[in-house]
Parts: C-alpha cells; structure tokens; sequence
C-alpha cells in the first residue's frame, strides 16, 4: 500500500467531513451544533486574515526603510567616489607642482647660461657696427664726388641743347617748303584721276592675259605672306591701356599703371613652351648652345619691338653679330671673376675692352632667379620677360626700353644658387663710332632668310608672265606711261620734299652731336649709380650691423628678463607646491570620512535586508494559518440539500462535481473558472485583491499553504485528489504544476510583493500544524474510498466523454528590461570621417556607434550621443571602416543596452 503524505490526509479528511456534512446538515439533530461550529470558522478566518494584514504592512514597511537605507547607501557611494576623484586630483596635482618646481629650476639654470652668451654676443656685434660705420663714411665721399662730376657733365650738355634750339628754327622752315611742295603733288594728282578711267580699259583688255599673271601674283602673295608671318612674331606683349596712356603722356596715374602692367604680365603666356621639345635643359644656364641664345637674343628684341610699337616709339633695339659677341665675352668674364660685390661692372668693362670698345660702351640691367639644380630654357625666357617686366614696372628704369636706339643682346649668367639674365644695351648711337672689327650686320632667324628667297622667285615667274601679256601690255605700258609721267612730277616734287627732308636731317645730325654730352652724362650718371649702389651696400651694411647689435641687445635684455622670470616662476612653483599639499591632506580626511560614512549605510542596508527577510517568513506563515481556515470554514459551510443538475452532487457525479472538489468545474474553498463558496476565480478572493491573489487558493495563482512548485496542499504531485477529481483535480487548488503561495509578478490584496517560494523547513512547518486535523480525518478513510470508487464506474457509456482539461502551466519569469533597437538610415563618408544617421527608438536614453576597420571589429571605438545624427572624424582618409549601432536604456541606476546591429561599410574621402 504505497504510503499517503500528511498533507494528502488533510485534504482527504477535509473532503470526507464535507461528505459527512452534507448527510447529517439535513437532520435535525446536527442544525444547531453545525451552526455554532460555522461562528467559530468565521472567526478564525477573520483573525488569521488580521495576522496576514499586520504581517504585511511590517513588510511594507520594513521595505519602504530598506528603499531609504539603499539611497543612502547610493549617495554614501557617490560621495566617496567624488571624494577619492578629488583625492586623486589633488595627489595629481602635487605630482605636476613637484615637476613644475623641477622645470622651473632647469629653466633658470638654462637663462644664467642664455645671459652669458647674450652679453658676449653684443660686445661682438657692437664691434662689427663701428666697422660698417667707417666704411660707409667713406663710401659717402666717394657718392659726393661722382655727383660732383655729373654735375659739370650736365652743364656742358646744357649749352649744347641752347644751340640745338637755334638749328629748330631752320628745321622748321624746311618744313614750310615741304608743305608747299605737297600742295603740287595734290593737283599732280587730279590728273592722275583723270587718266585712270583709260588705264582700267586697257587694265580690261588685259585681264585675258591675266590668269598667269593672277596665279604669279597669288603664288607672289602668298611668299609674302609667309614672309610677313614669319617676321611677325607671337612674342607680343599687350601693355593695359592705362600704361600706354602714362607713358604717351595722356596719364600721370602711375599707380593704376604699374597695377594693370603687373597685371597683364601675370596673365602673359610665354612662347617658350615648358616642357616641349625645344625646350632644353642645362645644368649651368651660362652655358647655352649657339641656337638657343639666338633664340632668346630674338625673343628679348620682339617683345622690346612690340612694347615699342604700342606706345608709339620709334626707336630701335637691334641685335647684331657684335653685340652677340660682345654677350658671349661678358658671360666669359663674369664666370671666371673672382669679384664679388662689382661682378657685372668688371664684366662689362672687360668686354668692351676685348672688342676694342670704351670702358662703358655697354650698360647692363639683370634679374637674378632661383636655380634648382638643372635649369630650363623655360625658366630662362621667364627670367628675361620678367626683366623686361621691371624695367617698365619702374618709373626711373622703363625709358631704358622705349627711349634707346642701339646695339643690344641678353647674357645669362650664374653665381652660387641662382642664375643671372642680363640686359647689355650699348650708350653709342652712331654704328660709325664703332670700330670696324665689331659686327653690325643685323641678326634675322633662318627660316625669314628662305621666306625672302621665295618671295624673289615669286616675283621673277610674275614678270615671266607679264611678258607673255606683251601686245595687250604695250596698250596698257603707253596709258601706264602717262601715268607715270604724272607720278614723275609727283616724284619730282617728292624729290624736293626729301630734298628737304634731307635738309632737316643734315640739321638735325648737326644736333646729334650732345649726344656725346649726354654720353658723357650718362657715364657720369652710371658711375654715380655705381657708387650710389655701392653706399647702398655699405649702408645695408652697416643697418644689417645695427640690427644685428639691436638684436643682441634685445636677446640680452629677454636674457636679463628670462632670469628674472624663471625666478618668479621658481618661486611661485614652490609656493604653489606647499598650497597643493595643503590640499592634498584636506581631500585625504574628506576621504576618510566618506569611506566612514559608506561603510555605515552598507551595514544599514544589510542588516535592514535581514529584517525583510524575517518579516517575508511572518508573512508567508501567516498566509498559511489563513488558507487553513478558509479550508475548514468552506468545509463547514458546505449544504448539499438534494442534488444540482449536471451542477452538483451530495458526495460525487460522474465526471461533474466531486464532494470537496471539481473536475474543473468546482474546488473546495476555490474556483476554477466556475464559483466556489467564499471565492471567485479571477474576480474576489475572501480577504484578498482582484486578479491578484485568492484566499486559500487561485486559479494558477496560488495553492493553499504553497509548496515548491510541485506539490499541492491535499494532493500528491498531481496523482491523487481528495475525493478522486479524476486524477486531474486538487483540494484548493489549479491542475497540473500550481505554484505555492509564489509569484513572481503578482501581489496581495495590499499591493505587497508574494511570499516566496515555501522552504522545506516551512512544509515541515505546516505539516506539524495539520497533523493533528489529519487524524481527525482517518476514520473517515473507508467512506472516502468508497466514494472514490462509485466515481470511477460510469453509470453509462453515454456520458463517458471525459471532461479533463489541460490548464497551461503559467510560470512568471523575473522580468527583464528589453531596450528598443534601431538602424541606420544614412551612413556617408566626408574627408576623413563619416556621417552616420538611424531613426529615433522608443523609450531609451541614448545610442552608441563603434566602428573599426576590421570585419572582426576588433580594436573598434566606441562613440555615445543622445542624437540620431553623428559625425565621427580624425579618421584615415580613402580608408574603409565597418560600423555598428545600439541604444541604451539607463533604469534604477543600471544601463541596459539592445544588441548590436549587423556590420555597415562605410569608405572615408
């Protein structure tokens, strides 16, 4: 016989005295003591239901103190958190005074060392400065005289131009005669008009003959044109209009001139290609081939033409095989001096004196450039154009180009670093001053010698085909003839004219002579320049001297204040290192105190757990007194005055209601999902909350007494049922695995948490409180059986259908926080960064972004913000990165966080 549990024979022996009751309520005899025994159930349920009450408020109350403590504990926390970050600020700080202290004693040793060297540093540079200055003194004197000398040059050509004025006079009476000789070429010339009607006639006849005569003249054309582009040059310079004004006189705005010169230049492109294939590189620019110092002698001379030509200059720069020479023998010179301030002059002077030339027969104005190893013929022609440039940018310099009739080349030459452009221009005008051995033969380009060549074979085929034309010619040569009668006399008259013209000339070649005056002058006006250049330096010198000594002095004063400094900054750091420390003890007894106070509110908290705990024990306890009572009064209350339909039965119904219990119909002192005597399934339980907890038990809420979610007051785990409820039903209770007096998501009737899970110790508790109404009970065994028996035989096949019904088991899990996830909607990459965008979450406190530049994300950054928009820079740039997002959700004091989201690529800019 297998042996019945404690608990199983209560609930046996509560089902069989229900039984019993349900016979004897119904005679006489036993109506009045039934009535007294039902008193004294209410009565013990009303006092077990007190104790449940007083049980729980000391939980809530012990709660609610232990929800303080924790607070506290949390500040006492927080303040000892903040008091050891001060503490190690202020250990911190002491740690940077004591280095400070350090650095400031080796800077005030470094500014003694500093003052030495400044103090010997200025006695050096104060020596230097008089030197300089006696230099220049006598640089001075030597300016003073040249000055001297041009000044009595000045005069001399002064007197010359007094009597140049007289030989005007006479100039300009040649040109009235020249005026009066024009006016008889006018009346030549209307007859001249008369004649030409006859000539077109005889031109027609002769058109027959024309087509040869056409093809020569257009072959003839066409060789001069090429001649005409061949010496037409693409080295033209537009001048801004506003500087053809100043120069033409139209203009004195200087300013707006050299600004829009300066400007146009900026925007010239050059002829000289960089890169091309004539564009060829040396490694001296002294050093150029024969070809390509032609071509730039020939650039210089048609930009200079060009510039000449727009501002309406007359005058002619020209490049000859002497002044090719005369540049070839000064770059010589210049390479092999060993001088170092008057270079260019000694190169000059020794030039002309090899070409048999006066010492300053040439006057030089160079442009240096910077030399990078190897030097383009590029750079070069960009060095000379830039020349050009800053003689027209001066307004002392730019008539050196437009006013000068002369021989000219362009040399190139280097020193150190950098390479020289050199404009040689000769102060002789006359080619008859020069001696014979120097070339005056104009230098042309090649390829304008062959263009004039086939402009004479043009011309011969043209005359061939004239001749062809004899007979229709000799018509039109007799009207020709006439014609050129009149244009004989015209001739005559212009003969006259030149006659005059002549004359004008031989005047004016009689006013030529202060030319050599002013030669005079200008050498005179060179050599001061020169001495003026000189001064120049010795000034620059001596101001080079002075700033130097200012300097030394200047260092010596910061020297001087250096020390000074360092000691204030020494004395201050001492200072400041005993006030840190000061403080330093201060944070350390701030500590102190708050580990002090932190360590109380923790002992607080735990000892006020433990009397939680406690109070939780009371409670549950109580609750099982109570589930007791409610057990007994529902027993005692039980009427079973005849039968219900279908409803109920006095002892048992086949598979409809059991005496003490239901197949899922009716539980004693419970209901499941029908209604029971002092309970309702879901709605009220006696003495407690709706849906929350039922009295004595609830539907899968509660069991009566509790056990550990396997065993059920009155019912062995789920096998055997008081009164036999078809091993489905228990006494108090849910089908199948109900939870004891333990939820973890409900509360009581208070609104108090449930008690939790029933110990061992606690079953064993109960049990020795029930054995002694489980005896009670065991001379009810036999009828209780019986009745068991007659339930399990159908009365027929009929009404066999079973009437189980599966209850899923609900067991509350703890409840977990679930943080709304997002992604993103955007993810773009800048210079260096990325920009990424995700739609807001609900209800969380802020996102994170990592990103790394493995798939792994391993060594990945972490980025927060409380926005759904983060731009992440100081990244690599053209780099791909792999990037993540999640939020957070910051609750009770903790951060919860949703997972990850599958890796994003992103590239950088």
């Amino acid at each position: 016989m297998k042996k019945i549990s404690k608990n199983i024979l209560l609930v046996s022996s509560v089902g069989l005295a229900g039984s019993a009751f349900a016979v004897t309520n119904t005679h006489p005899v036993f109506a009045a003591s039934n009535a007294a025994t039902n008193a004294n159930s209410s009565q013990d349920v009303a006092s077990a239901q007190t104790q449940v009450n007083e049980a729980q408020k000391e939980v809530d109350q012990t709660q609610s103190q232990l929800n303080t403590a924790e607070g506290q504990l949390s500040t006492a926390n927080n303040n000892l958190d903040q008091k050891n970050a001060d503490l190690q600020k202020a250990k911190e700080a002491v740690d940077n005074a004591n280095s400070k202290v350090a650095s400031a004693s080796s800077d005030n040793s470094s500014a003694q060392s500093q003052l030495g060297k400044a103090q010997s540093d200025v006695d050096s540079a104060n020596s230097d400065y008089q030197d300089a200055v006696k230099e220049d003194k006598d640089q001075q004197q030597k300016v003073a005289d040249a000055e001297s000398e041009l000044k009595d040059k000045q005069g001399q050509l002064d007197e010359i131009h007094k009597k140049n004025s007289d030989i005007n006079a006479q100039i300009d009476s040649a040109n009235s005669d020249i005026n009066n000789y024009q006016s008889q070429i006018s009346d030549l010339q209307k007859k001249k008009d008369e004649l030409s009607p006859k000539l077109d006639a005889a031109q027609a006849a002769l058109n027959t003959k024309q087509q040869k005569i056409d093809a020569a003249t257009q072959d003839l054309q066409k060789a001069q044109k090429d001649l005409g582009e061949a010496t037409s040059t693409n080295e033209q310079f537009p001048l801004p209009q506003s500087y053809i004004d100043y120069v033409t006189g139209k203009s004195i705005d200087w300013d707006t001139a050299t600004k829009d010169l300066q400007e146009a230049a900026a925007s010239y492109t050059s002829p000289f290609a960089v890169g091309d294939a004539s564009d060829n590189v040396y490694d001296d620019p002294s050093a150029l081939s024969d070809s390509d110092r032609k071509r730039l002698n020939l650039y210089v001379k048609n930009l200079i033409d060009s510039i000449n030509s727009q501002v309406g200059s007359t005058n002619k720069m020209t490049v000859t095989d002497g002044s090719l020479e005369y540049a070839k023998r000064y770059t010589q010179k210049f390479q092999s001096s060993n001088e170092r301030l008057f270079r260019k002059d000694d190169a000059i002077k020794s030039a002309s004196a090899n070409m048999g030339l006066v010492d300053y027969a040439f006057v030089g104005y160079d442009i240096a450039a910077d030399r990078h190893g190897t030097t383009k013929m590029s750079e070069i022609a960009k060095a000379a154009f830039d020349l050009i440039t800053q003689q027209l940018a001066n307004s002392s310099t730019y008539k050196n180009i437009i006013d000068h009739n002369c021989y000219f080349s362009v040399a190139v030459t280097t020193q150190g670093d950098k390479f020289y452009v050199c404009l040689l221009t000769s102060t002789i005008y006359y080619p008859s001053l020069f001696p014979s051995s120097f070339g005056t033969k104009e230098v042309l380009p090649d390829e304008i010698v062959a263009k004039e060549d086939a402009v004479k074979k043009a011309q011969t085929a043209l005359d061939q085909a004239k001749n062809d034309a004899s007979p229709e010619q000799s018509t039109y040569d007799q009207l020709r003839s006439q014609n050129q009668e009149l244009d004989q006399q015209i001739s005559d008259l212009q003969a006259k004219i030149n006659d005059a013209q002549n004359s004008i000339n031989d005047l004016r070649s009689q006013i030529e002579d202060d030319r050599f005056a002013q030669l005079d002058v200008n050498v005179a006006n060179a050599n001061l320049t020169q001495e003026q250049s000189a001064a120049q330096l010795t000034a620059a010198k001596v101001q080079s001297a002075q700033t130097w000594l200012n300097t030394a002095q200047s260092t010596l004063a910061s020297a001087k204040q250096g020390v000074d400094s360092t000691k204030a900054e020494l004395d201050k750091a001492e200072s400041d290192l005993n006030n840190v420390k000061q403080k330093l003890q201060a944070a350390q007894q701030a500590y102190d105190s708050a580990s002090k106070a932190q360590s109380d509110a923790s002992k607080n908290v735990d000892s006020l757990k433990q009397q939680l705990e406690t109070a939780k024990k009371k409670l549950a306890h109580a609750k099982a007194e109570l589930v007791l009572a409610q057990t007994k009064q529902n027993t005692d209350n039980k009427q079973n005055q005849g039968s219900s339909d279908n409803k109920q039965n006095q002892g048992s119904s086949g598979n409809k209601q059991n005496q003490g219990g239901s197949d899922n119909k009716q539980n004693q002192g419970g209901s499941d999902n029908k209604q029971s005597q002092g309970s309702s399934d879901n709605k009220q339980n006696q003495g407690s909350s709706d849906n929350k907890q039922n009295q004595g038990s609830s539907d899968n809420k509660q069991n009566q007494g509790g056990s550990d979610n396997k065993q059920n007051q009155g019912s062995s785990d789920n096998k055997q049922s008081q009164g036999s409820s078809d091993n489905k039903q228990n006494q108090g209770n849910s089908d199948n695995k109900q939870k004891s007096d333990n939820s973890n998501t409900k509360k009581d009737a208070n609104n108090s948490k449930p008690s939790s899970s029933t110990t061992g110790k606690k079953t064993t508790t109960k049990k020795k409180t029930t054995k002694k109404a489980t005896t009670k009970k065991k001379s009810t065994k036999k009828s209780t059986k019986k009745a068991t028996a007659k339930k399990k035989t159908p009365k027929k096949k009929s009404t066999k259908k079973t009437t189980k019904k599966k209850v899923a088991k609900k067991v509350k899990k703890a409840k977990k926080v679930v943080v709304a996830s997002s992604k993103f909607t955007s993810l773009k990459g800048s210079k260096k960064a990325f920009v990424g965008k995700w739609k807001k979450a609900k209800a969380v406190s802020g996102y994170q972004v990592r990103y790394s530049t493995a798939s792994s994300m391993k060594k990945a950054k972490t980025t927060s913000t409380k926005a759904t928009k983060l731009k992440v820079s100081g990244l690599k740039n053209k780099k791909k990165y792999y990037v993540q997002l999640r939020s957070y959700r910051k609750l009770s004091g903790k951060t919860y966080y949703s997972a990850w989201t599958k890796a994003k690529t992103v590239k950088t800019r």
